[in-house]
């Protein structure tokens, strides 16, 4: 038993008539004739007696209008309660490159849900050109970012949240622990490089000039900023890394190189027209983000 039969059923017999009820609902007599007849023989029961000349509800239709109309009620009822929440469901999609810009995100998401209740936010962890492009097509509403001057493309609009410093970092029981600065210079030995997909610009271009006075047996290269921290962690060497705010992992220590110039880092969007969970976003990582 489905909706269609019902309708048609409740149709015929408030015409009496299977070409005024065919009418009524826009389809064809044939249709309404033949979910009459699978409604029937569903329910082992006749609905109607058919002449050549009219149409009456038997005893059984006579008992089953009533279901039926219930029956519709309850369906349509459902299906306005369910678009309703549907159209009432708001959703932001982020953009991150590592674990470090994720952690950013749960004090900033628990606020924006508490201000929106029917936020469903979503988070999206991609190397930064693959991410650039979902911004572009609009798959995803803001993402993390540096800002270069050398950008040949505009990767959207650019909200800067603050300065990041370089640091090096390094394991607890590292050379370098116990200092609060560095120079760049300072670092020699075992080095942790990553994808150049997955750090930014300044900060490659730094470890490649640090890299060429080191000999290839220190050289560790790995695919991500997360494999960065592990080996880190497990001492083969130390690495540069923007420092975010709350980044900082046990195990680990992470000291400013002075000469290296903070990183813009902020987020890039297409346009806050229309979106006021975006904006709220936005307002949230300036005043709660740490920056």
């Amino acid at each position: 038993m489905n909706t269609v039969q019902l309708e048609c059923f409740l149709a015929v017999a408030e015409y009496l008539n299977f070409s005024k009820a065919a009418n009524s609902l826009k389809i064809t007599q044939p249709a309404v004739s033949h979910q009459i007849t699978s409604l029937e023989d569903e329910l082992g029961s006749r609905l109607f007696i058919r002449t050549s000349k009219n149409v009456s509800l038997t005893e059984a239709g006579l008992m089953f209008i009533e279901d039926a109309s219930s029956i519709i009620k309850i369906a349509s009822g459902a299906k306005k309660r369910l678009r309703s929440d549907a159209c009432n469901l708001l959703y932001l999609t982020i953009g991150c490159h590592n674990q470090s810009e994720l952690n950013l995100l749960p004090p900033i998401i628990s606020r924006l849900v508490k201000h929106f209740p029917t936020l469903h936010p979503s988070v999206k962890l991609i190397p930064f050109k693959s991410m650039a492009n979902l911004l572009e097509e609009e798959r995803i509403h803001v993402m993390f970012g540096f800002q270069y001057d050398d950008q040949k493309k505009p990767i959207g609009i650019y909200h800067e949240l603050g300065g990041l410093n370089v640091c090096c970092v390094c394991p607890a029981n590292h050379p370098f622990t116990g200092r609060t600065t560095l120079c760049a210079e300072d670092l020699v030995g075992p080095l942790v490089l990553c994808d150049p997909q997955r750090l930014p610009q300044p900060i490659l271009q730094s470890q490649i000039r640090i890299s060429s006075s080191c000999h290839p047996s220190e050289l560790y290269f790995v695919d991500s900023y997360e494999s960065i921290l592990a080996m880190v962690k497990a001492g083969l060497g130390c690495s540069l890394l923007p420092a975010y705010p709350r980044c900082a992992q046990d195990g680990l220590v992470y000291i400013p190189v002075e000469d290296l110039s903070p990183i813009h880092f902020g987020m890039y969007y297409k346009s806050l027209k229309g979106n006021p969970v975006l904006k709220e976003f936005i307002r949230l990582m300036d005043t709660e983000g740490g920056f």
